[in-house]
């Protein structure tokens, strides 16, 4: 029998596990109701209040903003819970927090994914509380290997996943658009610089993955002794680029525990 799944929130990431979910009938519910049009030829249910969605479903998974948890938690509350499973992508909200909203004898799963979901190319790092079953634990962990890796971890690990996985297709955005920016005022005129540069990162990624060598090994192997690439490098550890990554990652993971609280 196929189990149905709802959506509270109904925005990129919640629609990249929408699109992977196959094999599961789909209940939605989302404040903008304007974000349902991107689902309309898909035949999906839409919910008219959050109650509807949980009652209806499940596995339900919550995808609003940490932000908005204080308002969409209680309305959860109030429904029976019963045989059903919580699935949590919000940053920084713990399976604490969402048991002592839900109710303790409340099944929850915690998530942290990232955006290359989107392509099914992403990350997902997975937690449960003690009322999750392995039957169920196993049917969310294969819809999001449907979608790139699945990590497993213990949740006193989803900070540092936050910082090194979840958050961190922003950081490689970054160092992309530095790179394609000075190519540009270094008189390279492509307008299709930022697509060159990311096929440059997508090939020394398969370099990782297919080398059987580590980044450092990669490293000399690009540095000739005296060249221009170990110039390049040098500059990178006079100016702290390492400790950069560093404190960025430590800001990240520091937010995360704000969001906790």
């Amino acid at each position: 029998m196929k189990k149905t799944l709802s959506f509270i929130g109904c925005g990129n990431m919640a629609g990249a596990i929408i699109d992977g979910a196959v094999s599961y009938d789909i209940c939605l519910y989302d404040t903008d109701i304007q974000k349902y049009e991107r689902f309309a030829s898909k035949g999906y249910t839409p919910s008219g209040s959050i109650a509807e969605a949980v009652e209806s479903a499940d596995y339900i998974f919550l995808c609003v903003k940490p932000q908005v948890a204080p308002a969409v938690l209680p309305e959860i509350a109030k429904c029976s819970l019963e045989g059903k499973l919580i699935i949590s992508i919000m940053a920084g909200i713990t399976l604490d927090t969402l048991s002592a909203a839900l109710g303790e004898g409340t099944a929850i799963i915690r998530t942290m994914p990232n955006t290359p979901l989107m392509l099914g190319k992403g990350v997902t790092a997975l937690c449960r509380n003690s009322n999750v079953n392995d039957k169920k634990f196993s049917d969310i962990c294969r819809l999001f290997s449907e979608m790139g890796e699945v990590m497993v971890v213990t949740e006193d690990k989803i900070t540092a996943v936050t910082c090194a996985s979840g958050s961190a297709p922003a950081y490689v955005y970054l160092f992309i658009k530095a790179i394609a920016d000075e190519a540009r005022a270094m008189g390279l005129d492509q307008k299709n610089m930022d697509q060159i540069i990311a096929r440059m990162v997508i090939g020394s990624c398969h370099m990782v993955l297919e080398s059987g060598k580590s980044p450092e090994e990669l490293i000399r192997m690009v540095c000739s002794p005296n060249g221009t690439t170990e110039r390049a490098m040098a500059v990178f550890e006079e100016e702290g680029f390492c400790d950069i990554v560093s404190k960025a990652m430590q800001a990240c993971g520091k937010r995360a525990e704000e969001l906790a609280k």
